[in-house]
């Protein structure tokens, strides 16, 4: 039983992983398009939802019309993820990059207070609370002095955001036995939904377009497909501290493909994110749940 349930711990946090590394293209993603934000948010949830459906079906035999996708779970994924997902992309476009990535990396912080004060679960280790803290200290240090106060909204709109994916990874790991990705698609077509009536050309130029439809496709149809499996198979405070890996591998990213190299502040930072992440997931203490 013990060596089942390690084994499942380390497929999950091998998803965790791909979560993170999807996730971390956003900034790659959203420099590459200049369609306004209502265009992104339309087609990036359109393929996002057929990417996540395609995956149910394949790989577990979801229907988008099973009963067991309109449980309370699902529903609630379906939502946060829908207000998660709109609101990050308005942040990166209304408010500070760096300010968003800073307020972003108290995902781990989050799920450990909402866990305590809401869900009356156990005071996480002093071990968790250093490495969420090391993970703000190393998204901050990754920003040199770029720091800038009166971002409000933006601001605003990531703390909103760290609250959405908090509550994914929570109710994802507490209702186990509730399929969550049909859910998951459905909120990126809500998103598009939503969006929709704030498109003001549907005439989108080709490029702009294929690159939107792999936005959805990497960042919602990988990212978030691996999100939910991913946190369903690890302790709630080990997947909310790797998702945070995004924030290092971002940069990454646009080095490689926009040939952006990295300053000494963002090498520094991510190594200390990397390392706070690795200590914590290789020491935090088990839940029981």
């Amino acid at each position: 039983m013990e060596t089942q349930d390690q084994a499942e711990r380390f497929s999950g946090i091998l998803l965790m992983f791909g979560s993170a590394a999807a996730f971390s293209t956003i900034g790659l993603f959203t420099r590459l398009t200049s369609l306004p934000l209502p265009d992104v948010v339309f087609i990036r949830g359109l393929f996002g939802a057929v990417a996540i459906w395609v995956v149910a079906r394949v790989f577990t035999q979801q229907r988008v019309t099973d009963p067991v996708n309109f449980r309370w779970p699902a529903l609630a994924v379906a939502a946060l993820f829908t207000i998660g997902m709109t609101s990050l992309v308005a942040a990166y476009r209304v408010g500070s990059v760096v300010n968003v990535s800073v307020v972003y990396a108290t995902v781990p912080i989050m799920v450990g207070i909402i866990q305590v004060l809401v869900l009356r679960r156990r005071m996480p280790s002093a071990v968790f609370w250093l490495c969420s803290a090391g993970v703000v200290v190393g998204v901050a240090i990754m920003s040199g002095a770029g720091l800038t106060g009166g971002d409000v909204l933006g601001m605003s709109l990531a703390l909103l955001m760290t609250l959405c994916v908090a509550g994914v990874i929570l109710v994802s790991r507490h209702n186990r036995d509730t399929p969550m990705l049909a859910a998951s698609g459905l909120a990126c077509l809500l998103s598009s939904a939503i969006t929709a009536p704030f498109v003001a050309d549907w005439t989108f130029p080709p490029g702009e377009f294929v690159i939107c439809a792999l936005f959805g496709i990497v960042t919602l149809g990988l990212g978030r497909v691996f999100l939910v499996l991913g946190s369903s198979r690890v302790p709630s405070r080990d997947a909310a501290l790797i998702d945070v890996l995004d924030a290092p591998l971002t940069p990454v990213w646009t080095w490689v493909f926009l040939g952006l190299v990295p300053s000494l502040y963002g090498v520094l930072g991510g190594l200390v994110v990397i390392a706070a992440v690795l200590v914590g997931v290789r020491y935090n203490e088990e839940e029981t749940t």
